[in-house]
Formats: C-alpha cells, sequence, structure tokens
C-alpha cells in the first residue's frame, strides 16, 4: 500500500522538472521564483528541507479509488481532443524503463492512484489555508511558493482550489528523468491532472483541447475544465530513503482573476 506522509495513499509516484517551463504546461519562469528552476538548482544538492516525507512500498491492492483508472468520464464529459501522443509514448517508455533498473512500481495503477490521491489532498490543504499540514508532504520551497500564489486569491477563489476525487478526469505522466551526481542519481516525474472545478473565469487551453463539459441543467452553471502539474522527487542512491517529496505544483485556477 502506497502511503504518502502521514496521508494514506495507494499508488505511486515520479516526473522531470526539465522542460516544464515554456511549455504548454502554462508554467512560466520567473527568475529564482520558478518552482522548476528551483528545482534544477537543488538536484545536485541534498534537500535539506525533507521533514516527513513521501513513503512509497507498492502493491496490487485497490484502495481509495471509487472508479477505474483511464477515460471513466461523468456523463456530462466528453472527448473532443487526445493528448500529445508523442509526449504520453515517451514518458510510457521512461517509465517502464524506471521500473525495469529501479523497480518502483510507477508504471502502475497503483502509483496512478497514489497521485491522484496526493493532488487531492494537498489542494484541500491549500484550499484551506493550512500550508504547515504540508511539511513533509511538499518541500518548504513549494509551500512558500504556493502561499504566495494563494495570498491573493479572494476566499471564493481559495475555497475552489479544493478538488475532489470524483472531479478528477484524467491523469497523465508530462515527463519522466533520471539526473544523476557524483555518486548519486535523482528521479522525478511531472504528472498533469485534469479535473472539474466550479470556478468561472476564461477556459483553460490545456482543458477543453481534450474534454468539453455538458450545459448546465435547470439552470445551473456547468463546471470547467482545469488542469494542474505535480512534480515528485526522489533519491535512488543505494541507502537513501526511499521516500518522495512533492516538488513543483502548479494550478490554472491560480491564474484566474476576480
Amino acid at each position: 500500500m502506497l502511503r504518502f506522509g502521514r496521508l494514506a495513499t495507494s499508488g505511486g509516484l515520479v516526473a522531470n522538472s526539465s522542460g516544464i517551463c515554456g511549455r504548454s504546461t502554462g508554467l512560466t519562469c520567473n527568475g529564482s521564483r520558478c518552482p522548476s528552476r528551483a528545482l534544477n538548482n537543488r538536484k545536485m544538492t541534498v534537500a535539506e528541507d525533507v521533514v516527513a516525507p513521501i513513503s512509497i512500498a507498492s502493491t496490487g491492492h485497490r484502495t481509495f479509488c471509487s472508479r477505474p483508472e483511464g477515460f471513466d468520464l461523468q456523463a456530462d464529459v466528453s472527448v473532443v481532443g487526445i493528448p500529445d501522443p508523442i509526449t504520453w509514448i515517451r514518458c510510457k517508455v521512461h517509465l517502464f524503463l524506471v521500473d525495469l533498473y529501479y523497480d518502483l512500481g510507477v508504471n502502475s495503477d497503483d502509483f496512478e492512484r497514489g497521485v491522484k490521491q496526493a493532488f487531492v489532498h494537498i489542494s484541500k490543504t491549500m484550499s484551506q489555508g493550512k500550508y504547515f499540514q504540508l511539511i513533509g508532504m511538499v518541500s518548504v520551497e513549494m509551500i512558500r511558493y504556493i502561499e504566495e500564489k494563494c495570498r491573493p486569491l479572494s476566499e471564493h477563489r481559495k475555497l475552489n482550489l479544493a478538488v475532489s476525487m470524483d472531479d478528477i478526469i484524467l491523469v497523465l505522466p508530462e515527463d519522466v528523468s533520471v539526473v544523476f551526481a557524483p555518486g548519486r542519481k535523482f528521479c522525478t516525474i511531472a504528472m498533469r491532472v485534469w479535473y472539474l472545478t466550479a470556478l468561472d473565469g476564461p477556459d483553460d487551453p490545456e482543458g477543453i483541447k481534450i474534454f468539453k463539459v455538458a450545459p448546465g441543467k435547470d439552470g445551473v452553471p456547468p463546471k470547467r475544465v482545469a488542469t494542474a502539474v505535480y512534480e515528485f522527487h526522489r533519491e535512488l542512491t543505494k541507502g537513501a530513503s526511499e521516500n518522495w517529496m512533492v516538488t513543483t505544483i502548479w494550478h490554472w485556477n491560480w491564474n484566474i482573476k476576480d
């Protein structure tokens, strides 16, 4: 069973920060404040801010998951496009190789469920402004970053940062890498999440590219499709801790202004 620090989860985790900025993710670099650049700068050093990181041990049990993996869409959501097939194939190959060489279980349904659990828990914690509860799951550097991003949001927008498991439409790997340093090696995996949100505002280009939500009934406004990118980092050096840390968090909702 996969465990995410104090939060029990049933999935594994992995991603690559290099290449996130400047791609279609919507992430942008802002000098030293860019979360991806900050991770790149830390890859050759010890993560000193890890307090109680994510511990992962994969099993075949299907827990904490109320519906099958894949395109199990809600009745009001339809598929209008497909993710970039080249990126998907490349990431699946990389995940397979990571599993083959390091036996991390990242190319499995358990891993995907773990990503969903982490996403739901972290998004809920952000919406409540209880950032201190993320210590040990999210790097201190990223906790400061998301607190800064959430501070100017209205209470309505903050509350709607929370995402339930039923609102998640699809999770796919976006980038995978293994980085080597003298005597050490690290694995990072970026996962993009497509989900439903009740927030008003402009459409997320990455969301409407693939999914469409049917008009609301009885005057109820329909939810919108939005995306988020979460990155997970772990050291693979022999004898190192078998824990994962969320090192990059990005939500489309941060771009919506009142």
